[in-house]
């Protein structure tokens, strides 16, 4: 893919978001979605952020993409709100956008046009955080109202979620996955949610794909759950006929 075709894709109105419900868990009720940013390529049709979001970053385009993302999100929530289903929605957020001065004038400048800081789900990678970790950016946005969730935790990253200021742990799907196979990774997720708790915070399993992971993950004492079990990550129209047949 060539630089022009993803700043096109950015700037020409081919991308387009698709949101992903995260439930409680066991109860299954609605706790939020995480927008997930598909490209609608006018001659190849809908492609994987797998196959762009690594070219977006090496063409240094991450932060017009990331930017692109928040507006729409929150454009989304402020509707949501306004027809009285106020859903909290996840954005990824990369550490280069946490440590882009001009970012925080962006957000702020967003919050004021989409208003509901308190329905924004900052979503910062795990991995990306651990040499140098943007404290007080972290502490900035939720000083604002913006909740922070530590995104793809796994094994060894239990030093990340001691030392960041947040309010969310997402434990990823590489993780995930194995509960239900091996004693090993389910004694260190519990281990990782107790420790959680422990700080007040919240924890997300992702990537829940069949019934006996989700009674492993209920078992463990995750709060919260997404995962294709769940719901696949869909349009805005079809999210809001998914929430309509569980009313």
């Amino acid at each position: 893919m060539k630089r022009f075709e993803l700043e096109r894709a950015i700037t020409g109105n081919e991308l387009v978001l698709h949101f992903q419900p995260i439930v409680e868990v066991p109860s299954r009720s609605v706790r939020g979605v995480e927008a997930l940013v598909r490209w609608k390529h006018p001659e190849r049709g809908i492609v994987s952020p797998m196959e762009f979001i690594p070219e977006v970053e090496a063409t240094g385009l991450i932060r017009k993409l990331t930017l692109w993302v928040l507006r729409e999100a929150l454009l989304h929530a402020s509707v949501w709100r306004r027809d009285g289903v106020p859903t909290a929605v996840g954005v990824n957020l990369s550490a280069v956008d946490l440590r882009d001065a001009g970012f925080q004038r962006f957000l702020d400048n967003t919050l004021k046009v989409a208003g509901g800081p308190e329905h924004l789900v900052a979503e910062v990678p795990a991995r990306g955080l651990a040499a140098d970790p943007p404290v007080g950016m972290l502490e900035l946005m939720r000083s604002k109202g913006v909740r922070v969730a530590i995104d793809d935790a796994g094994e060894g990253d239990g030093h990340v979620i001691e030392n960041l200021p947040a309010d969310i742990v997402k434990v990823g799907r590489a993780l995930v996955s194995r509960l239900a196979k091996d004693h090993r990774v389910a004694a260190f997720a519990t281990a990782l949610v107790a420790a959680a708790h422990e700080r007040g915070f919240r924890v997300t399993a992702v990537g829940v794909e069949d019934a006996v992971t989700w009674e492993r993950v209920a078992a463990i004492g995750f709060d919260t759950a997404q995962g294709f079990l769940i719901a696949p990550p869909m349009p805005p129209a079809e999210l809001a006929e998914w929430r309509a047949t569980r009313a």
